[in-house]
């Protein structure tokens, strides 16, 4: 059985791929400072609005943002690269 491998569903469901697909998430980072005015202002947007969430109700996705909203952040973490090149070598 062929597999194809992606990090982005989209992709799959444009080509209507009928094989098995395997989806990982790959985290990256943000530097704030870097993005355009519109991005910036949609994740204010999105940061104003996850900050009125009551705190019993935040996830732990939604802290995170809090915590590090307007900084340079980095998430990437190599060793999650180990489960793809192991269904690679598959």
């Amino acid at each position: 059985m062929n597999k194809n491998i992606i990090a982005d569903c989209s992709y799959a469901k444009k080509n209507n791929r009928k094989n098995k697909i395997i989806k990982f998430h790959l985290r990256g980072g943000i530097d704030y400072a870097k993005l355009n005015f519109a991005h910036k202002t949609i994740m204010k947007l999105l940061y104003n609005a996850i900050k009125n969430i009551p705190e019993e109700k935040q996830t732990a996705e939604n802290k995170a943002m809090i915590e590090t909203y307007n900084k340079k952040v980095d998430f990437i973490d190599f060793s999650s690269l180990d489960e793809i090149i192991h269904e690679i070598q598959k």
